[in-house]
This record gives structure tokens, C-alpha cells and sequence, in this order.
């Protein structure tokens, strides 16, 4: 069939071309589908100048291409698909089938501090409910990943935070990771300054290294960051008190009672708060708290953090990474602390309390807080290293007492 001019102009607006080729084949086709009576094959071809003959199968039908703005039209018996410029390819997967494969994916995704974390908190879960063959292993594994987070987060709390509780929690197996664990903590506090988790932990490990300044120091933040607290509080008061801050520490405790509702708790307070004013009204020249000095450490290298060594079998000592309920220094007692509490028994006169901070020139200040009623409680004697507490007679009922040294 021949294309008048006005009906290639259209073709052409449209985008599609014809040769003249195309028009003037001596033979066009024309695919129709014949009646089931015909025979078997549905496509049949008529050839336009061969009318009247009969119909015969088309061998190689013909497939017209047509270009229309960048995609192949492909016809196959009145099908049109599109094929587009950019393709894939198919390839064959293990099954057989055919599968789609897009080029010039990354075939590694970068990992972020979540996986880090997760990883390694999955370690230390198993390690915990693993035999002791395996326990040392995963607690490895364990650290490296929380290693990993450090070496590719460095700007991140977390992977410190993660590593330096995972070295608290195995203290008690090998204490020389109580450095370990203080200077991750230390970094993760410097990168995340308002955690008070991460100071009141840090209070934890100054405490347990005995180091008192530092325990009140992170304390002292804790208690700002978590004004409403109690816990922070009274451990603040109690170790304020055992380092002979009694003014700092009164009024730790007067913030205290207006946060507690238990009276028999708020019962308790009084009573302390009250035997610490009768201390401090002995002695006005007291001393001040030290002053809020972050504690730092160098952080301790990311690629040599300490793995643990194989275990003799007895499998390790895993405490649970978190922060002691109830902060005590170590190396903080009676002996030397400039604070504390001593008893006189019932039918003795006097009570002698040894302590490292009393000299010759000390000054020790004593209240009654139990029984002894109108009683005088007295210094009897005092010399380098002790000092002596009684009363003119004895009495028939056991003596609670306070004492304060200052220096």
C-alpha cells in the first residue's frame, strides 16, 4: 500500500521514518490468523501478488523496527515492546534460572557504629552463657568490634563508652583494666559531656581505684545532670562527709530531703544532717571542696587495646557493666578517713580509734548520736596515728558517736 506526501509529513512529525524502500517492495505481508479449519498453523502469510493462491506457512515472518525517539519498537504478530538504550543482563543463577544483574553496584556497604555496637554487645551476651573454653574468645571478639567502632567512629561516645564498660566488667578478673576502663570512660565523657551515666560510672571506677577527689568530682556532675536523684545525692553527702567536707556535705543534704518523699528515709537524713551542724559548729574554719576539675587521661590507643589471655579453664569473672548502686571507696575506711562514726560499749569509759590523718596539732570534733543521753563526750588523748574518746564514768548503755578530724 503506497503512503501519500501528506501521510509521510504526519509519520515524520511523529518521529517516524520510512524509506522509500519499505514503500515500494514488489511483495508486502499482511499477517492475519486463520480459521482453526485451515490447519494447525494459526499464522499465515498472504503475499499481494500472488492473489488467489493458496495460503501457504510463513517461514521467516517478518519483525518491523521502528525508532521512535531513542526506543526500538518491536512488533512480533501485533505485540509492540519497548526496549530502551540502557540495559541489563540476564545471567544464570545456581537454580538454572535466569536472574538480573545490575552493573557497577558497591559490593560492600560501609558499617555503621550500630553494627559495631550490636556486634559486640552480642559477644559479650553469649560469652556470659558460654562455656569457659569460649568465654575468653567472645569476650575478645567482643572488644575488637567495640575497638572497631573507636577506629572508624573516633568522633563518636559510643564505641568508648562500649569498650570501657566491657573492661569494668572484668575488673574483678584482671584489675589491671581499671586503667583501661577509666580512660575510655574519660574520652567517651570528653566527646559526651551531659551523660550522667558516663560520670556516675566514672565515680564508680575513681571509687574502686581509691582515688577520692575524683569520686566527688563525678559526683559532684552527676548530682548537677540529675537533679532530682536521690541516690546521687546521699552517696555525695556520705563521701563528703568521710573526707571531712561536713559543711559541703550539709548542704548536699539539705538538697536531699526535699527531693525524698519516705519519711522513714527523710527520718534518717535528719537525724545525719543534724549531727553534722552540731560537728560543724565546733569548728568554723573549715575547708573547701576541691574544685570541679575534670579528670583526664590520655586515651589509650585504639590498636592495642588489651585482649584477655586464654583462660585455665576455670572460665572468667564477668560482672554486669553497670554502675554501682552504691558508690564506696576502696581504700576509703575509718583508718583514714577525716570523718566517721565509732561506739562506745556499755561500762567502759573510753574508746580508742586509730587513724592515719591524726597528728599531735589535729583537731577532733565528737557529737552523740545515740544514747548517753546528757552526756559529755570528750578527747581524752590524741597522739600520731590515734586518739582516745570516753566520758568521766562509765554508763550501762552502749554510745553512738560522730567524730571529725581537721587538720
Amino acid at each position: 500500500m503506497d503512503l501519500t506526501q501528506s501521510q509521510l509529513e504526519q509519520l515524520k512529525s511523529l518521529g517516524i521514518s520510512i524509506s522509500k524502500d519499505h514503500l515500494n517492495t514488489s511483495e508486502s505481508t499482511q499477517t492475519v490468523s486463520t480459521p482453526p479449519s485451515l490447519g494447525k498453523n494459526k499464522l499465515q502469510t498472504i503475499s499481494s501478488s500472488s492473489t488467489g493462491s493458496l495460503l501457504k506457512p510463513s517461514i521467516n515472518p517478518v519483525i518491523p523496527l521502528l525508532s521512535i525517539s531513542g526506543l526500538t519498537l518491536l512488533s512480533f504478530g501485533g505485540l509492540v515492546l519497548f526496549k530502551g538504550k540502557e540495559t541489563t543482563t540476564l545471567s544464570p543463577d545456581l537454580s538454572g534460572r535466569s536472574t538480573q544483574r545490575v552493573d557497577n553496584v558497591p559490593t560492600q556497604v560501609p558499617k555503621s557504629i550500630q553494627h559495631y555496637l550490636l556486634t559486640s554487645q552480642q559477644f559479650f551476651t553469649k560469652a556470659l552463657s558460654s562455656s569457659p573454653e569460649e568465654q575468653v574468645e567472645l569476650v575478645n571478639q567482643s572488644i575488637l568490634a567495640a575497638t572497631q567502632a573507636t577506629k572508624d567512629f573516633p568522633q563518636d561516645y559510643r564505641g568508648y563508652e562500649q569498650r570501657g564498660r566491657l573492661y569494668q566488667s572484668l575488673i574483678d578478673n584482671n584489675p589491671d583494666l581499671l586503667k583501661n576502663a577509666i580512660a575510655d570512660l574519660s574520652s567517651a565523657h570528653q566527646l559526651n559531656p551531659n551523660s550522667a551515666e558516663i560520670t556516675r560510672t566514672l565515680a564508680t571506677l575513681f571509687a574502686r581505684s581509691g582515688d577520692i577527689n575524683n569520686t566527688l568530682n563525678y559526683l559532684s556532675q552527676t548530682v548537677n545532670l540529675e537533679p532530682t536523684k536521690a541516690q546521687n545525692f546521699y552517696d555525695l553527702a556520705r563521701l563528703q562527709t568521710q573526707a571531712g567536707y561536713v559543711p559541703q556535705a550539709l548542704d548536699t543534704y539539705t538538697r536531699l530531703l526535699t527531693i525524698v518523699a519516705d519519711p522513714t528515709q527523710k527520718q534518717h537524713i535528719t537525724l545525719e544532717k543534724e549531727s553534722l551542724e552540731k560537728l560543724a559548729s565546733q569548728n568554723t574554719n573549715t575547708k573547701a571542696q576541691p574544685p570541679l576539675t575534670p579528670f583526664t587521661t590520655p586515651q589509650s590507643p585504639v590498636d592495642n587495646s588489651p585482649l584477655l589471655q586464654a583462660d585455665n579453664g576455670t572460665g572468667l569473672i564477668i560482672a554486669a557493666p553497670e554502675t554501682s548502686k552504691d558508690i564506696s571507696v576502696k581504700s576509703l575506711t575509718d583508718s583514714n578517713s577525716l570523718s566517721g562514726v565509732g561506739s562506745l560499749p556499755a561500762n567502759t569509759s573510753q574508746i580508742s580509734i586509730t587513724n592515719s590523718n591524726i597528728t599531735s596539732d589535729s583537731l577532733v570534733y565528737l557529737t552523740i548520736t545515740k544514747g548517753g543521753k546528757n552526756q559529755s563526750l570528750q578527747i581524752i588523748s590524741k597522739s600520731t596515728g590515734s586518739f582516745t574518746a570516753g566520758l568521766d564514768s562509765p554508763i550501762s548503755e552502749d554510745i553512738e558517736f560522730k567524730w571529725w578530724i581537721v587538720n
